[in-house]
């Protein structure tokens, strides 16, 4: 069984339609947690519609993400964000490469606008000139891969850091440390363009490159936050 938990705060525009993506998959053996951190939308509400179980959590992605995995009863933990899109074939996927010796892993992505234009941007900020490979391809998973871990494996990591940024990177360096992990190249998930658009391109990407780096030179994350504020 998979256990879907989608981290939100305050996403009523966007809840609806990734509960939507996720009831589409062929693979049925499977719950969706909605792990709020508070919202004071409507974010809650459409997801009771929905028929989804919703867990108040703390505040905070590490937090959230920490609290439903207590509460979630599947075999595999599979963790979302409100704006990705998915495959009707993603948790099949999944759970075929569990089945195969795997104990986690992250999928290939691609934006759902400018795609181009932000990986390319990648690719010239961090050097990549002659070995283009993405970190994902070394399979080191941010949130917006689609971060799946067996249960009992997130629990002997000790779960995520609850640090407020940087918490995928540094279970992912975890998990790829002990585990056998694996990068999926397809399906893709589709990720949201949208903090491109709102704060830049350039920005963006910069911000990116500039807090794993200050991140690994041991610049607290409570610091490292205030650089990367919320673009809702």
């Amino acid at each position: 069984m998979i256990s879907v938990i989608i981290i939100a705060y305050n996403e009523e525009l966007l809840i609806e339609a990734v509960i939507k993506e996720l009831k589409k998959q062929v693979f049925k053996d499977y719950e969706i947690i909605l792990a709020d951190g508070g919202s004071t939308d409507d974010t809650i509400s459409i997801a009771n519609k929905n028929n989804i179980k919703v867990l108040h959590c703390r505040k905070g992605k590490s937090k959230q993400m920490n609290d439903a995995a207590k509460e979630a009863k599947g075999d595999i933990l599979f963790f979302a964000h409100v704006d990705m899109k998915f495959s009707n074939q993603m948790f099949s996927v999944i759970q075929k490469h569990i089945k195969q010796g795997y104990d986690g892993g992250g999928f290939s992505n691609e934006f759902d606008e400018y795609n181009d234009k932000i990986k390319r941007l990648g690719t010239w900020m961090n050097f990549r000139f002659f070995d283009k490979r993405e970190q994902s391809d070394k399979c080191i998973f941010y949130g917006d891969n689609g971060i799946f871990v067996k249960k009992n494996v997130f629990f002997e990591l000790g779960g995520f850091k609850e640090i407020p940024i940087m918490e995928d990177y540094d279970f992912s360096m975890r998990m790829k440390k002990n585990y056998k992990v694996i990068k999926i190249n397809t399906p893709k998930i589709i990720v949201s363009a949208r903090r491109h658009i709102k704060a830049g391109f350039l920005k963006t990407r910069l911000q990116w490159v500039m807090i794993r780096k200050m991140y690994k030179w041991g610049i607290p994350p409570e610091k490292l936050t205030k650089w990367y504020g919320d673009i809702r």
